[in-house]
């Protein structure tokens, strides 16, 4: 749709005279919704329309943009939501940023992008992208808009990048990606280069544009490790454009772009219609620019692809529907109506909680006519930059590993039995394997439901994760903890008959978070004895490994706080004061706040619960050994550096916390923000 875009700029410039986009100082204002129930989901919400600024030029707006941060440091800050789009105006263009702070309920304007380079105005295509982690010295959070630097003649192309550490307030250049020609689809050489769009890939961010400088518009990317300095271009599709990459459950990406393709042939010299297209890589940075893909159905232009955090893939066109692939972008793309309109390159962000916010600077539509010689576009479809967050009906989200009676605790010598599927009823077979196969094992029952199964000899307590993967597809997987205990047999006396079993509790989801219940083994024999009195809660601290939220109730309904997901050295702790079950079982744990998942593929407990044979200094900042278990200043022995490697010879605790004991006799912190266990 480019080649619409730089008509319309080359329309408006010749019909006012004047550049295109544009934006003055404006003083912030709240966005207005398109009715009473807008700020509710499901409802169209306007970011910004013409009468934003008295500069404000048709077509108003279009290639909105938006994205929902995640990554800040300040947690206040995590949850927000951000838009921009083309604003075309009578001035030098800049690209206008709007904040959501009630979750796309309403805009304020809070900043705008200047070119400070050219002089020429930031005129098309820009996109936000919020840094997942460090890149350079640019912290996890800090926001960047990528977008097209043009002259009011439209003779050059520059894609340039801005970065933000104040929430989109005050933007600064960051660097230039790439230099084009004209804003020219039709050019054979000396064209432009356009529509950027982000990623981060290992450790570096990763640009992916059209190029169209010496030859028919290609799809490439370049790297950057600090943001700054690019790598040399990698061609990633010989004939296409507006490329959007994300990856997916299985750890590998899909492309969507734009492709003028013959719908027979795949010959890009018989061109027959703009269509959307999709393709795939291993890594995301090596693809095969000589194989189109696959086109999508149905689909027109403007393409932008996104996956949800249950793995299901939604892909925007033209029109108000979306697409959605269940299965890693194998099989069917199902159309689902929205109940926003179609637009020129609508954007798609996926949600913590899977709901999708979609921004839109309108369609293109307008007829252009001629009038004194000069064309002009009728001037009755004005554009208005909108948005929605849109509830994906349940039916078209992907499947999920989901397990039942799975057991929170079990004794030694006893067995507890449980059942997983996926949440569509999907026919699967699934792996189940421990980390601990010597005093847990797992075998498939005739029911089709899994024994756990606790070594009658273990003494101690720990906790094993259980694991279930789908065999067909390893991107279907998900985890449980059980806590296994087992105690010395008692010894016996002259009141009691002997017994040389272990003792101990099964605890299920069908129980209440305090009551436990003794359960005698088919194999073991038990003991016999009176209910033991309840035990105060022990409490105990977890760390977070991704995004998080909490919770007001078990069945979370109601979010309380949200935090985003942060290095492990930098991950958000919880002290965790009582364990209770939603109203399907699912386990939770109580904090203080309110209530967290205890899905062990969202957290962790901070501290090792077993000893590894070496363990690596992870923080940044090192740590010390100790000649004593009392972690006290006096007691400090040796200092290690970030990266150190210590042999462990046993774990301690004491109270809630674990120490190591290293080889040398010297204790260390088992805490996993600050150190890292060696295989």
């Amino acid at each position: 749709m480019h080649f619409v875009v730089k008509k319309i700029a080359k329309i408006v410039v010749g019909a006012v005279g004047l550049a295109v986009l544009g934006l003055s100082t404006i003083t912030a204002q709240p966005a207005k919704a398109a009715d009473s129930g807008a700020s509710t989901d499901n409802s169209v919400v306007t970011v910004a329309d013409k009468n934003l600024s008295s500069d404000t030029i048709f077509p108003n707006f279009m290639y909105g943009r938006g994205i929902t941060t995640t990554h800040q440091s300040d947690q206040n800050y995590n949850g927000r939501m951000y838009a921009t789009g083309e604003h075309y105006v009578s001035g030098t263009p800049t690209f206008t940023i709007f904040e959501s702070t009630d979750h796309g309920g309403s805009w304020n304007q809070v900043g705008d992008v200047k070119d400070t380079q050219h002089g020429w105005g930031m005129r098309y295509q820009p996109t936000l992208y919020e840094l997942p982690e460090q890149v350079g010295d640019m912290p996890a959070g800090t926001l960047i808009c990528a977008g097209n630097a043009i002259p009011t003649n439209l003779s050059q192309t520059s894609i340039d990048l801005y970065k933000s550490t104040d929430h989109g307030r005050t933007w600064t250049f960051l660097s230039t990606v790439d230099h084009g020609g004209a804003a020219d689809l039709g050019l054979s050489s000396n064209g432009p280069v356009w529509e950027p769009s982000l990623l981060t890939i290992n450790h570096q961010l990763v640009c992916y544009y059209s190029d169209q400088k010496v030859k028919p518009q290609t799809i490439d990317h370049r790297t950057s490790s600090d943001g700054i300095h690019w790598s040399d271009e990698k061609e990633d599709a010989n004939i296409g454009g507006m490329p959007v990459v994300a990856q997916m459950a299985n750890g590998k990406y899909i492309m969507s772009y734009e492709g003028y393709r013959s719908i027979t042939n795949n010959d890009p010299n018989q061109a027959t219609g703009i269509t959307t297209w999709v393709k795939y890589s291993d890594n995301g940075l090596d693809w095969d620019a000589t194989n189109p893909g696959t086109k999508i159905a149905g689909t027109k232009g403007s393409p932008y692809v996104t996956v949800l955090n249950d793995g299901t893939i939604v892909l925007n066109s033209t029109a108000e529907n979306i697409y959605v692939n269940k299965d890693n972008g194998n099989g069917a793309w199902t159309s689902v109506d929205t109940p926003m309109g179609g637009g020129y390159s609508r954007s798609l962000a996926a949600l913590p909680n899977n709901q999708i916010l979609i921004v839109c600077g309108g369609p293109m539509g307008a007829t252009p006519y001629k009038t004194d010689g000069n064309t002009v576009i009728k001037t009755n479809s004005d554009r208005t930059l909108t948005s929605m967050v849109y509830d994906l009906p349940a039916q078209y989200h992907r499947a999920t590993v989901q397990f039942a009676n799975q057991p929170t605790s079990l004794a030694a010598g006893k067995t507890a039995n449980f059942t997983v599927k996926l949440s569509d009823g999907s026919a699967a077979d699934f792996d189940i394997t421990t980390d601990d196969a010597q005093d847990v094992t797992v075998e498939k029952q005739a029911d089709g439901s899994y024994q756990l199964k606790v070594n009658s000899n273990f003494v101690g307590q720990k906790d094993v994760t259980v694991t279930a993967t789908k065999k067909d597809d390893a991107s279907f997987s998900a985890n449980f903890k059980v806590s296994i205990t087992g105690q010395a047999a008692p010894t016996p006396d002259n009141n009691n008959s002997t017994n040389t079993g272990t003792t101990g509790t099964i605890t299920t989801p069908s129980s209440s978070s305090q009551a436990t219940t003794t359960e005698p083994s088919t194999t073991q024999p038990t003991t016999t004895s009176q209910p033991a009195a309840t035990k105060k809660f022990k409490q105990f601290k977890v760390y977070a490994k991704t995004g998080i939220r909490v919770y007001k109730g078990v069945d979370f309904k109601h979010v309380v706080k949200s935090y985003a997901k942060h290095s492990r050295t930098n991950a958000k702790t919880f002290i965790i004061t009582g364990k209770a079950y939603s109203k399907n079982g699912a386990l939770r744990y109580k904090t203080a706040a309110g209530y967290i998942t205890a899905n062990s593929k969202y957290v962790a407990k901070l501290y090792y619960q077993t000893a590894p044979k070496k363990v690596t200094v992870l923080a940044k900042a090192g740590t010390y050994e100790y000649t004593k278990p009392t972690f006290s200043k006096a007691n400090r022995s040796t200092h290690l550096k970030k990266g150190t490697i210590v042999k462990v010879k046993k774990l301690v605790k004491q109270g809630s916390l674990s120490k190591f004991v290293l080889t040398n006799g010297h204790y260390l912190t088992a805490n996993k923000k600050l150190i890292i266990a060696q295989p």
